[in-house]
């Protein structure tokens, strides 16, 4: 087959992708075949019945996006008064496939069902130092080297560091940053299409079209945004907000999260899950890749048909739509005492393991990125009202078994509330 021979892959949120030879082989690999069997969304699927998508989409849609944004920093240095040419003497084709090579493995350290059980890894260890150990690996080494590129440049900008070069960083950031990064654009767009929990989005082509080379503190190169993208920037952000809203903070998802957590904390190590060590996964890059949602699923079925095997309880709880039911709420800053009392206190009425206290992860409200205006470089916030007041998001829920679900309601009642939460 023709080295030079492009291909396409019809992708419902962005079109058409367009991929060399190479690409394609990189593609085919092990590690990014396995994204086929890991969702985006862990158990999202058991709330919103079309989030079932996966995260082998979602990766070729960032290396898309991130090629896109790429194009446009060349582009744009002559098209904008103020902006940078890249650094000179650079082989700009080459660091064009490393950045695509890097989007395209960001997430092949995702375990299974992505997030919802990363604490399960060993101490110290993320997915993305997963990502980064297999990009350097003997897996990818053979694609690599046809995409000739160097798999540390790669792994460099796939899950970036301290240690990046002012290009570098800049080019990590068109995949992970969070103002424009292709890996947020990516999965915002592709999760409301998926689960239809937002109906509006935002203009990514209007966004990526925009980007641009600035300088920053001490004349430090840093990717940016002209002020024509602004708008599509704020939309972005709203969308963001009611994804994490309506979406990823759901309260079912998130104890379904939960359970799944602690139905892998019992089989992982055991007969049903081997290719873990004692309740959590292994560090070992030959039994990450043998380890995805289907083998999850199948021990959680196996172990709902047999009270003996480990993890029979949560695998019930999961299958049979068991799970512990919201009892309260809180949106105030993380740690509001209200919710922690009223966990402590049902606890204390109804048993330690009927009350689940869950402090979900926050995401900060500060957001702000250099913007060009007029031939001008300043701060985004200073030219949007919506970035100087976008407020965290924030919110603690208590759950309670559905086995004393009425009484803890009817106990929640009597109990006086302080902290602005609200019962669930």
């Amino acid at each position: 087959m023709p080295a030079h021979r492009q291909h396409e892959i019809k992708d419902p949120v962005h079109g058409f992708l367009r991929l060399s030879e190479a690409e394609r082989q990189l593609i085919d690999s092990a590690p990014v075949q396995r994204l086929r069997h890991i969702h985006q969304l862990a158990l999202s699927f058991l709330v919103y019945p079309g989030a079932t998508h996966r995260r082998f989409e979602h990766s070729l849609g960032v290396m898309h996006l991130a090629g896109r944004a790429f194009d446009a920093l060349v582009r744009n240095q002559d098209r904008f008064e103020g902006a940078l040419p890249p650094p000179a003497g650079l082989d700009l084709g080459y660091w064009r496939r490393v950045l695509r090579a890097a989007a395209l493995l960001h997430d092949v350290g995702h375990l299974p069902f992505s997030h919802a059980a990363e604490a399960l890894l060993p101490d110290g260890l993320d997915h993305e130092d997963v990502s980064g150990r297999l990009i350097r690996s003997g897996h990818l080494a053979g694609p690599l080297a046809a995409l000739e590129v160097d798999p540390g440049d790669v792994a460099r900008l796939a899950v970036g560091g301290p240690s990046l070069s002012a290009w570098e960083a800049a080019l990590s950031s068109l995949i992970v940053g969070d103002a424009f990064g292709a890996d947020r654009v990516d999965y915002l767009l592709r999760d409301a299409y998926h689960s239809g929990a937002v109906l509006g989005t935002f203009d990514a082509e209007r966004l990526l079209d925009r980007l641009t080379l600035l300088p920053g503190a001490g004349g430090a190169l840093q990717v940016g945004l002209h002020i024509g993208g602004l708008q599509a920037a704020e939309a972005l952000l709203t969308t963001r907000d009611a994804l994490y809203e309506g979406l990823y903070f759901h309260p079912v998802r998130r104890i379904y999260d939960h359970h799944l957590g602690q139905f892998l904390q019992e089989a992982l190590g055991t007969p049903l899950l081997p290719e873990g060590e004692a309740g959590r996964f292994s560090a070992d890059l030959e039994r990450h890749l043998s380890l995805s949602d289907n083998e999850v699923l199948t021990a959680i079925r196996r172990a709902d048909r047999d009270p003996a095997l480990p993890g029979h309880r949560w695998a019930r709880r999961l299958l049979h739509r068991e799970h512990f039911r919201l009892l309260y709420r809180s949106r105030q800053q993380p740690g509001d005492p209200a919710a922690r009392q009223v966990a402590a206190q049902a606890r204390e009425r109804f048993g330690a393991e009927q009350v689940v206290y869950d402090p979900v992860e926050r995401r900060p409200g500060q957001l702000d990125f250099l913007l060009l205006t007029g031939g001008q470089v300043g701060q985004a916030r200073e030219a949007s009202r919506l970035l100087r007041d976008l407020p965290p998001i924030s919110a603690e829920f208590v759950y309670v078994a559905p086995e004393v679900e009425e009484p803890a309601r009817a106990w929640l009642k009597q109990r006086p509330l302080d902290g602005g939460g609200r019962p669930g």
